[in-house]
């Protein structure tokens, strides 16, 4: 939270800091061609290539997202419990995921609470819950049924098959009282944590996820961590005489954690030998992907007041922070900044990832564009993007192709974190609408939230975003997480939609997950690349089925895996307008959402 420019007391005395930081930005160039590590191997036929996106997209759509959450039968609201010491934890979560628990292909929802921070006992309601999707856009609460416990300030939630038997299981953070680790028996969740080998108190945890971090072939788990904040000793801050939450400023910030899976679901610490454990920071919101496409998993952590980091692995476990030498540390100024959400996607069509990393008010809404040499250039204003994002309080961040014309759009997630910004700031709102950028086909784009509909144009406190089709019409929708507010679902009734396909991947042995996964779709001319991520937003899990746009065509030229181990698919002919399960070396099989349980 960059509250840096505030004037924060404690008590009786006026605390002052400075951020002493001494950085190198790599200077800038136009992106010429997909980046690989220098030791990375000769590009496959399924690796990224040298492409211009030029396929033919469908007629300019209207990007619309519709506030259905009263019709969905999900009747959640996040409980933060304020009280008159504003305690930290109680400004920041929570999370949501968008996972299919029970296989039948249709998306779930789980929505994380919070509590009361510091406090034995959670409240009455404040409470985790279970929704189950009939695949239609319905919902049904099955928290009970499926025994999903509530610990500690609940703050983000981590999806992912960690012993390899087909079902996703979940892992919950939180601000007190460690991580949870529950294993999904097919018909509920079983509390593992107590010999999973993750230590019972972690700290405060943020942001969390599944990849294969030492690529033996099993799912592991990175942890983000936020600060040293204890709530029982907590002394209150001040900006301009009146009681605000406090800046980060005041607080050590922590080491994020890496646990090594054994391949049955027991997990080893391995932070200090890993190198991920080398480095403090204020850790909020972490991308998974591989980011410079080397055939592993990276780490990308934004973190809050302090510079981001940018974890490259080795393939072997261990992890290097090349975020300075790459241009992703600090702003291009030189500027820490408050990093808050985050994704990575590949809107401009060049086969790159790029970043697009959420800040607070009055800083930008960062797109930083990969060029050659794992190089980045920050492109906000000439993008799009960055002047009218300032003036929100930026968090949850997905890239999605919201009109499926085959490139990505950006949907952002704000919500101020002072209860009494109009008092603080005038002008400022705590309750704050969301941002929608639509994708002009270069990799520009047009902010369009203005006109997107109630799920963007009405202001809450938000908090977590992720995505997925919940209704099975062949679009992908949005949820978001709020503040000390209810659940929000956003159904896209976006006009002139192009053509679709999706893609349910499951891989053989350990990452049934298929977390890792490459896949490039030619469509005519255009050539999209997608990964199948370990983590994004801010403290949310979207939906990992691989969501490709065709834009007037019926149907891809070509779709092509590169699965986690290396082995390359080519799914062969495949129709537009259809659900296929992918199961590694296995023909696609067509499936309806909710149609019933597919076996493991």
């Amino acid at each position: 939270m960059n509250r840096h420019r505030s004037r924060c007391s404690r008590r009786t005395m006026m605390v002052g800091l400075v951020a002493a930081l001494s950085s190198s930005i790599a200077a800038c160039a136009s992106i010429t061609a997909p980046s690989t590590a220098p030791s990375a191997p000769a590009a496959s036929p399924v690796d990224v290539i040298d492409v211009t996106a030029t396929g033919e997209p469908a007629a300019s759509a209207t990007l619309r997202f519709d506030d259905v959450t009263a019709q969905s039968g999900v009747a959640f609201t996040h409980v933060a419990t304020y009280t008159a010491a504003k305690l930290m934890p109680e400004i920041m979560g929570s999370g949501v995921a968008v996972v299919d628990v029970n296989r039948d292909g249709a998306p779930d929802l789980i929505a994380i609470n919070s509590g009361a921070a510091g406090a034995a006992e959670r409240p009455a309601g404040a409470t985790n819950r279970l929704y189950l999707g009939d695949g239609k856009g319905a919902f049904r609460d099955a928290t009970d049924e499926w025994r999903l416990p509530s610990a500690g300030y609940g703050m983000g939630v981590a999806a992912g098959d960690i012993d390899g038997d087909g079902w996703t299981d979940i892992a919950l953070t939180a601000y007190g009282d460690g991580m949870r680790l529950l294993r999904n028996t097919g018909t509920a969740f079983e509390d593992v944590s107590g010999g999973s080998g993750i230590p019972g108190d972690i700290g405060w945890g943020s942001s969390a996820g599944f990849f294969d971090g030492d690529l033996d072939g099993d799912l592991d788990l990175f942890v983000a961590r936020y600060l040293a904040y204890d709530a029982a000793s907590a002394q209150p801050c001040f900006e301009g005489g009146i009681q605000v939450y406090c800046t980060p400023l005041l607080f050590k910030g922590q080491s994020d954690m890496l646990f090594l899976n054994d391949g049955r679901g027991a997990f080893t610490d391995a932070s200090a030998e890993s190198g991920i454990g080398a480095l403090t920071a204020n850790g909020l919101a972490l991308s998974l992907v591989d980011i410079d496409t080397d055939n592993d998993v990276d780490a990308f952590v934004a973190n809050d007041i302090s510079p981001n980091h940018l974890w490259l692995n080795d393939g072997a476990g261990r992890f290097t922070d090349s975020a300075l030498r790459a241009g992703v540390a600090l702003s291009s100024d030189g500027r820490t900044q408050a990093g808050m959400g985050v994704d990575a996607g590949d809107p401009n069509g060049d086969g790159q990832v790029d970043l697009a990393v959420a800040y607070f008010e009055n800083e930008p809404l960062s797109l930083m564009r990969q060029r050659t040499g794992l190089l980045f250039n920050e492109v906000n204003d000439a993008s799009g993007i960055g002047q009218s994002a300032r003036g929100r309080l930026k968090w949850g961040t997905v890239f999605l192709d919201a009109d499926n014309d085959g490139d990505e759009d950006l949907a952002v997630a704000a919500g101020h974190i002072f209860d009494n910004a109009a008092d603080v700031r005038p002008g400022t709102t705590f309750a704050q609408s969301n941002l929608l950028y639509e994708n002009d086909d270069q990799g520009g784009f047009r902010d369009v939230s203005a006109t997107a509909g109630s799920a963007f144009t009405t202001p809450y406190v938000n908090r977590g975003l992720a995505t997925g089709d919940l209704d099975g019409d062949g679009s992908v929708d949005v949820v978001f997480s709020r503040n000390n507010g209810p659940l929000g679902i956003g159904r896209n009734a976006s006009a002139g939609r192009g053509g679709w396909i999706s893609l349910w991947l499951e891989g053989a042995g350990g990452n049934r997950s298929a977390i890792g996964a490459r896949i490039k779709a030619v469509v005519g001319d255009r050539v999209i690349y997608r990964q199948v991520t370990g983590a994004a937003s801010y403290l949310s899990v979207s939906d990992r089925r691989v969501h490709i746009g065709l834009g007037s065509a019926d149907r891809p030229d070509l779709v092509a895996i590169r699965w986690p181990d290396g082995t390359e698919q080519d799914l062969g002919d495949v129709a537009g307008g259809a659900f296929y399960h992918v199961v590694q070396g296995a023909a696609p099989v067509r499936y309806v959402p909710g149609g019933g349980t597919i076996a493991p």
